[in-house]
């Protein structure tokens, strides 16, 4: 068994930066057992995008992603391929139909009057002033819900987050049991959006056209979690990490002003540094991975940041390489369970590049940022910024 016992990826060093961390195990340890999570760690690209692509060899992990759920194992791999293939089509349907202008819009329209809002602050919080109430605003046009008190959602998706590191003990008793509060509450709001006769969208889509299909409550409701995890999480996330790059890298924000970088910018951005640090699999049947063998029922550890950064796949992959062609990052996943909602992180993105640029001064740090101290997603607790000189 292949084995490398010194990672930590709670440790302030990987917090901080886990790209040479990752490097080196890419190198050593492409594939190895991690005794304290009991995973397997898979960390190049060519891996990583295999298990995410063969979603019936590798399904969600359920005790870790069904927790809103009223019964941990209702996933989408509980009811029959048939059914898999049609709600799938469903959602990403209901996604690419909706007005994507309309809602680029909306958000420019919310960034607008919250820059408005900070302007002359000496000092505010980019994570709640900012991320939290976009991601919340983008999240509720997608799933057509009502937008969210983002005190609320921060919250759960913080949860979500801590949730997939129960493992590595990093939690005392009174966090995990706020941990649970929020999953419980995050719970009750899914339930009212699934009963209201004002939700429309994609969750009315999903609900109405599920239900018809005979899926049970428990797969349709998981699956309005997985949806608001995929949005909101990456959003938010993906909001915080661009700013601190940004302000590392002031230059940058000024070659985004040629349009034929901020396409292909913007999904740099998410390959360079992401949201999502990793993800969890687990196996259906004995499988090899680089001759290692992975068991039936072994949980595996997807580092999706460390593929991201694999130079077998990226040239320059340590470098931020804004019209970087062909750029198949796995930062929204891959496969069927790949983010339906990367259309509308290229969307926030592309607004926020925007309203950026129009501002009055650049954006600039006053303290030092906060890290989610997490294993699966790139985040911030607290980013404190001014627009001020």
């Amino acid at each position: 068994m292949s084995s490398a016992p010194e990672f930590d990826p709670l440790s302030p060093a990987m917090l901080a930066n886990p790209y040479p961390i990752y490097a080196e195990l890419q190198e050593k340890h492409p594939v190895f057992w991690h005794e304290k999570m009991g995973a397997w760690v898979v960390t190049r690209y060519e891996d990583c995008r295999d298990i995410l692509m063969d979603s019936e060899l590798f399904i969600r992990d359920p005790r870790r992603v069904s927790e809103q759920s009223t019964e941990a194992s209702a996933s989408l791999q509980s009811i029959d391929v048939a059914k898999q293939s049609e709600l799938r089509r469903l959602l990403i349907g209901s996604v690419h139909a909706q007005d994507l202008e309309q809602i680029g819009r909306s958000v420019r329209a919310s960034i607008d009057r919250i820059f408005e809002g900070v302007a002359s602050r000496p000092s505010f919080d980019w994570v709640f002033e900012v991320a939290a109430p976009l991601a919340g605003t983008i999240t509720a046009e997608l799933m057509g819900v009502k937008e969210p008190d983002p005190r609320v959602f921060k919250a759960i998706a913080e949860s979500m987050a801590r949730k997939f590191d129960e493992d590595l003990g990093g939690d005392d008793a009174e966090t995990a049991r706020q941990i649970q509060e929020n999953f419980e509450a995050f719970g009750a709001i899914i339930d009212g959006w699934l009963g209201s006769a004002d939700t429309h969208g994609t969750i009315a889509t999903l609900r109405d056209r599920a239900a018809e299909m005979g899926v049970p409550r428990p797969v349709i409701k998981n699956m309005a979690g997985l949806l608001f995890s995929g949005s909101y999480t990456t959003l938010f996330g993906t909001y915080g990490n661009v700013a601190f790059r940004l302000m590392e890298r002031p230059d940058v924000l000024d070659q985004l002003r040629d349009p034929g970088l901020l396409s292909t910018g913007t999904d740099e951005f998410v390959r360079f540094d992401g949201p999502t640090w990793a993800t969890g699999r687990v196996a259906t049947r004995a499988t090899e991975i680089r001759d290692v063998t992975i068991k039936q029922g072994d949980p595996v550890f997807v580092a999706v940041a460390a593929a991201n950064r694999d130079p077998a796949q990226f040239p320059r992959s340590q470098e931020l390489v804004l019209d970087r062609t062909p750029n198949k990052h796995l930062g929204f996943g891959w496969g069927p369970h790949s983010c339906v909602g990367s259309l509308f992180a290229h969307l926030a993105l592309r607004e926020l590049v925007h309203a950026l640029h129009d501002a009055p001064a650049p954006l600039r740090m006053t303290g030092t940022p906060v890290p989610l101290p997490v294993a699966t997603v790139r985040s911030f607790l607290s980013l404190p910024v001014t627009f001020q000189a």
